[in-house]
């Protein structure tokens, strides 16, 4: 049975809903119809990276886990499998990017993002949109406050403000002596930057984040979101339960970061 996380949502005026509606069922169509085209233009880049991880990695191509979608809602999401199986389970659940358990090609395929190609079928489903807050582990979501919960209003996506700045200023966050309490407080700035994100979306904001998405892969200086854009959300930034803690729980920093194992979520 599908588990559930509660989340109180308020009501709004008709003429608001209808409005809002209109705008879901819009984006929605767009999802689709770009999910499907990037599929048919990128079927090629995916049966290579499969073969490479096939012949590199013993093990299923395919990565598949649960993770929390919109309301709070489990959904299985998919991604090209990037890292070694039967890793030492004591081995940091937080994966860097020299980390060593990445196998042959996965870096690159990690750079460009073309292990994250497979979440176009959750697109394709429903479960997830282009842009959205990244869809993470039960056990990270389990650790929100009812203030950060507000992240789970918008479906899960494939990049957001949260995830640029991760790609322009993660990994200077992540301090290899003690990367999972380094991620709590990494997480709760994300999670700032991804509330004011569910607070104002529109559709050209969408369209306009994923071109600073394709500019931040390609290294184009300024098109990641970095401190300056942190410091406008800065009321936003409160720590979870686990940052309040010190450290992320253990086992469960794997569903964002990367683990050992055969878990291999990818970075954000």
């Amino acid at each position: 049975m599908s588990q559930t996380h509660n989340l109180e949502v308020g009501t709004a005026p008709r003429s608001s809903r209808i409005t809002g509606q209109r705008r879901l069922v819009m984006r929605r169509i767009i999802n689709i119809l770009l999910a499907c085209g990037i599929l048919l233009l990128t079927w090629p880049v995916l049966a290579i990276a499969a073969v490479v991880i096939y012949c590199a990695s013993p093990g299923p191509v395919i990565y598949s886990t649960q993770r929390v979608g919109r309301f709070g809602r489990l959904f299985t999401l998919y991604k090209l499998r990037t890292m070694h199986i039967h890793q030492n389970t004591d081995a940091n659940r937080v994966t860097a990017a020299d980390d060593d358990r990445i196998v042959t090609g996965g870096r690159w395929m990690r750079r460009l993002k073309i292990d994250e190609l497979p979440q176009l079928v959750n697109i394709i489903k429903g479960d997830m949109s282009f842009v959205g807050p990244r869809p993470r582990d039960p056990a990270i979501v389990a650790q929100y406050t009812p203030f950060h919960r507000e992240a789970l209003e918008a479906r899960p996506g494939l990049t957001s403000p949260g995830t640029l700045f991760y790609l322009a200023c993660g990994e200077a966050h992540l301090q290899r002596q003690n990367l999972e309490t380094a991620y709590s407080t990494l997480l709760s700035k994300k999670l700032a930057l991804d509330i004011d994100y569910v607070r104002k979306r529109s559709i050209p904001g969408d369209i306009w984040l994923l071109i600073r998405t394709l500019g931040t892969i390609c290294k184009i200086p300024g098109a990641g979101f970095g401190e300056r854009h942190l410091d406008k959300v800065s009321e936003l930034v409160q720590p979870t339960r686990q940052g309040r803690s010190g450290a992320v729980p253990p086992g469960t920093c794997a569903a964002e970061a990367g683990t050992g194992s055969q878990k291999d979520p990818g970075p954000d």
